[in-house]
């Protein structure tokens, strides 16, 4: 309790951040990413959104975690891409030349390479079996595609804006793809709405589209753990069929409900706040 006590001259501990900015400075276009931070802490859509401020690197974060997430994306993107309807027939081969280009390409020397080439065969086998039977489906894949949704809301139109990974068409509906290397959001997070990415981009596609393809119904949310150790990689569906199109509503209409609470002036961004949507 002594510890907890104020110093003297001090008054009690502050009061956590609970800006209200006028109504016209805040948001009226935010990523789908942006979304899921406003979910989890509004505070920080403030900093970001409001002041124009951004995070400073935690001291503890991995630079080499982060650059390895980014080579491994870039090498899937560029599978899909060079291959986007046959694979080539040595996938597993391809992969890993492609791992090893864009890790090297990420600043990865020898000595990390050493480490990393173990990974990457690992990796490569994984994911070439996982293409295979992603692509026997028959499908179309969206790579790296931005959408977009606009609609009205108290003050003013409102845009949400998405940038799949992946976004694989087939004859019945879309399969939203992330990939990670990290931890994915638990289905407990997506289907509370905690984890809104996902369904917010299926939203987007049902109600706005892709280029070319106008509306389309969601019809999986997956995200893909790709990091090349024990268990190589892991697909994650959090919902699909039916499912997957009910969830993107109600993320929607969630995320309606939100903006129209902060659409009034006296509504607060509070700070690490646990509000769903």
């Amino acid at each position: 309790r002594a510890l907890d006590a104020p110093l003297p001259g001090q008054g009690g501990l502050a009061r956590r951040p609970a800006p209200t900015p006028p109504v016209e400075r805040r948001p009226r276009q935010l990523p789908v990413t942006g979304v899921e931070r406003w979910v989890r802490d509004p505070y920080a859509v403030y900093a970001r959104y409001v002041l124009n401020l951004r995070p400073m690197d935690r001291p503890d974060q991995s630079a080499e975690a982060l650059l390895r997430g980014q080579a491994i994306h870039k090498a899937v993107e560029r599978l899909s891409l060079s291959w986007p309807d046959v694979l080539p027939d040595d996938c597993e081969g391809e992969i890993v030349g492609l791992l090893h280009e864009e890790l090297t390409r990420h600043g990865f020397e020898d000595a990390a390479m050493a480490r990393e080439r173990p990974l990457a065969r690992n990796a490569a086998r994984w994911l070439a079996g996982f293409e295979l039977r992603r692509r026997a489906r028959g499908i179309e894949i969206r790579v790296e595609e931005e959408v977009s949704l606009t609609f009205d809301a108290a003050a003013g139109p409102f845009t949400l804006t998405a940038k799949a990974d992946r976004i694989e068409l087939s004859s019945t509906g879309a399969a939203i793809l992330d990939f990670k290397t990290g931890a994915a959001p638990s289905a407990k997070q997506v289907k509370s709405g905690f984890a809104p990415q996902l369904t917010l981009t299926g939203a987007i596609l049902a109600d706005a589209g892709l280029s070319g393809s106008g509306p389309v119904e969601p019809e999986e949310l997956t995200y893909v753990r790709v990091v090349g150790r024990k268990v190589a990689g892991e697909q994650a569906v959090r919902a699909s069929g039916s499912e997957a199109a009910d969830l993107s509503r109600a993320a929607l209409a969630g995320l309606k409900a939100r903006i129209a609470r902060f659409d009034i002036e006296t509504t607060p961004y509070l700070s690490l706040s646990l509000i769903h949507i």
